[in-house]
């Protein structure tokens, strides 16, 4: 079974049917869905855009004091800012578009309930939502939401507490991503984007962590890149997903294939593959 753990749910750039049409075409059988992050947007390709890219991914790699402060600039004020655009970003998540999606498609998605511990109450709104059907896990954004990552002690004890996951997407906050697995040592986390931004020290500090895991998502990465997580990591630390629909150019169209390819072209066996496409992801949440 090939499941994509990290996808948002966002109709007004991706129907819910038409992502089921997609996930058919490439034999994805569920796709866990986290709610929209910021509002609608699409991507121009261009020279430009593509350049700006690969400098960002260079840096992160081989001069990460300065790719960590052109991360940092991507989020200012309540804003995401991609090349040139923003775009606000939502403080409160919207977990019932999720529930909706569930709702209508049981078969085909889960959900992940998305955290913001700057809201007031927002954690009873957790618990309630991991006790319906199909929600498996807590969403986690320190990057967007801009806060530091002790602030998720109380829905970490929570999810360790329900044996549920957390998956999350870090901030540049200094060593941020040993706080969870040194504070909850019995909580499963996924660390979205391949463990963004901390790729080349994150990478050997979760080597010995059972219970840590990073996925293959979004544009952030490249089949290079993935291929560099396997290698470090091992095939059964490693989780397929998109972070679509982001990253698409055009309304109501996505190619669930591109990111299944950087998964399909390693150098690795097919049973190995099977894990990382769908068995990994299957142990945490069943």
């Amino acid at each position: 079974m090939i499941i994509d753990c990290h996808f948002h749910v966002d109709e007004t750039m991706l129907t819910l049917e038409k992502m089921i049409e997609e996930m058919d075409k490439h034999g994805v059988s569920k796709t866990a869905l986290i709610s929209p992050m910021n509002e609608t947007m699409f991507e121009v390709e261009s020279i430009y855009q593509h350049n700006l890219q690969c400098l960002f991914r260079f840096l992160i790699l081989q001069a990460p004091s300065i790719g960590l402060q052109i991360y940092n600039g991507l989020v200012k004020n309540g804003y995401l800012n991609l090349y040139g655009n923003n775009y606000q970003i939502f403080s409160k998540p919207r977990n019932d578009l999720v529930e909706n999606a569930i709702k209508r498609f049981p078969n085909r998605f889960l959900g992940w309930a998305a955290y913001n511990p700057t809201i007031t109450e927002s954690l009873e709104e957790i618990e309630l939502y991991l006790s319906m059907p199909g929600f498996i896990g807590v969403k986690a954004h320190p990057f967007m939401h801009q806060y530091k990552i002790e602030k998720l002690a109380s829905v970490a004890a929570l999810c360790e507490s329900k044996k549920v996951p957390m998956i999350i997407h870090l901030s540049s906050e200094k060593d941020s991503y040993k706080y969870l697995p040194e504070h909850f040592p019995n909580l499963n986390i996924i660390y979205a984007h391949a463990g963004l931004p901390f790729w080349k020290k994150l990478w050997p500090y979760i080597s010995d962590k059972q219970n840590v895991y990073v996925d293959t998502s979004s544009d952030y990465l490249t089949p290079v890149i993935v291929k560099r997580a396997v290698e470090s990591l091992g095939y059964r630390k490693i989780l397929y997903g998109c972070d679509g629909p982001y990253g698409m150019t055009k309304c109501n169209e996505y190619d669930y294939g591109a990111k299944k390819n950087w998964i399909e072209i390693l150098p690795i066996s097919d049973k190995e593959k099977e894990y990382i496409l769908g068995k990994n992801f299957l142990g945490l949440i069943e």
